[in-house]
């Protein structure tokens, strides 16, 4: 039955239902595996839209979805029969170089954003994947190249607009509704409100860095694996941001590769001594370490980005001394074995650093210790290769439970996993579960993995 959008006349959006011919470029998700079809996708153009979306919704007793940028990993930003309040179209960026912050709209890309602040010298807590939303991966926590130099993206959150599920605008902030501050960083796709816009802190950032990636043989795995854990083991100095990957090169269809790609945030005169253990790895396949601008770094892992693809996301973090010899012949075989060349292995974090001086219960963010995380990604086309990568991924993801810690992180939420809460916040979820009560006393915004009142 066709809904009655009468009621949102005076959207200032658009108004997508599966009775028009856009609905399915509409609907679709990063993941296209996802196939759940809302009964209504209302593209926001402003927080009114937002406002008007949600109490639609509440008086019709549809279920709601919130989207941003689209890549939840498990499909949790679409929502079946019911209303998606999609915040994607909320771009604006304006910069305030005198403070040091920028203030955006919750759909807008971290390129976007760098593009903005890079010429005034201040860069913001992003992300690698251009079209990830800022919303999305900051209240969730927000790991990126940054991270040990600065911290999260969630702990460089100053103040948020905040839709609750009455309708009513908030404006949030340490001073200002300090309770839902602390949950929206970390937990903030959890249930408590649709964010309409962000303003983050900014880091002074050089104009030239040194950076680049630098790619081995899968055969040299276990000796690169070695490399990156004592980089970091017992690293004072924060600047250098290195991340690492499995992966194909040429991507997809060439040979399993294992890379490191990041930049050394200081001195460009300083940057050698911090690579030379990188670059002491012998015969790599390439490098293209060398003077660069972040903003290039940044786009270049970009591009390598393949949209269309279907997909599952498995990890979780190493145990204090999980990542070793063992860890890294089970990590080398696993991807050996992938069965799409799309599939790839990350740690897409350092912690440590900025991260780890922050208090575990400063925000909703709990994951302040461990120092490296693991993604094991399976990505395939057809549905014909569907039961083979997630029997590999599977399989994988259980060889690997032994050095893990059992804790995952929220952004690349496991819709299968059984004790989520534990999972993603640990021991802030009780306090969690206070703040949704009185924010959110008639659960709303209520999801599979939402915050459950207690």
């Amino acid at each position: 039955m066709r809904l009655d959008l009468s009621p949102l006349n005076g959207f200032r959006g658009s108004l997508v239902t599966p009775y028009e011919p856009a609905y399915e470029a509409v609907r679709g998700l990063f993941n296209t595996r996802v196939r759940t079809r809302p009964a209504l996708i209302a593209r926001c153009a402003d927080t009114q839209d937002v406002a008007a979306a949600i109490r639609f919704a509440r008086e019709r007793k549809l279920p709601i979805a919130v989207r941003g940028g689209g890549h939840s990993a498990s499909g949790l930003s679409l929502v079946e029969d019911g209303v998606v309040v999609d915040v994607g179209g909320m771009r604006d960026v304006s910069v305030d170089p005198e403070a040091r912050t920028v203030t955006v709209g919750p759909g807008v890309g971290w390129r976007d954003i760098d593009r903005e602040t890079l010429p005034h010298g201040l860069a913001g807590p992003g992300g690698e994947c251009p079209t990830v939303s800022n919303a999305g991966y900051s209240l969730g926590g927000g790991y990126g190249p940054l991270g040990r130099t600065f911290g999260l993206g969630c702990d460089h959150i100053v103040r948020l607009q905040v839709v609750d599920a009455a309708g009513r605008t908030l404006e949030v902030s340490a001073d200002e509704h300090p309770d839902l501050f602390w949950a929206l960083r970390g937990a903030g796709g959890a249930g408590f409100g649709v964010v309409t816009q962000l303003t983050y802190r900014l880091n002074p950032m050089p104009e030239t860095v040194i950076g680049g990636i630098v790619a081995w043989p899968l055969g040299r795995a276990a000796e690169v694996f070695a490399a990156y854990r004592d980089l970091y083991a017992a690293r004072v100095d924060e600047r250098l941001a290195l991340c690492l990957v499995l992966t194909t090169e040429p991507y997809p269809e060439g040979e399993p590769v294992i890379a490191m790609y990041g930049a050394y945030i200081g001195p460009v005169d300083e940057a050698a001594e911090h690579f030379a253990p990188v670059l002491a790895i012998a015969d790599p396949l390439f490098s293209t370490i060398g003077e660069t601008r972040y903003l290039d770094v940044m786009t270049v892992l970009g591009e390598e980005i393949v949209y269309g693809l279907q997909s599952k996301w498995l990890g979780g973090y190493f145990s204090a001394d999980g990542f070793d010899q063992d860890a890294f012949a089970v990590l080398a075989e696993g991807f050996r074995r992938a069965p799409s060349g799309f599939s790839m292995v990350r740690f897409d974090l350092l912690a440590g650093g900025a991260v780890a001086r922050v208090p575990k219960d400063a925000t909703a963010f709990v994951h302040r210790d461990s120092l490296h995380y693991v993604s094991i990604i399976a990505q395939w086309g057809g549905d014909e290769e569907t039961d083979a990568n997630v029997a590999w991924i599977g399989g994988f993801h259980e060889a690997l439970r032994p050095y893990l810690t059992g804790e995952v992180y929220q952004n690349y939420a496991d819709r299968d996993l059984a004790d989520w809460p534990a999972a993603y916040y640990g021991d802030n979820y009780p306090r969690l579960q206070q703040v949704k009560a009185q924010y959110d006393p008639q659960d709303v915004f209520h999801h599979p993995q939402s915050i459950r009142l207690p």
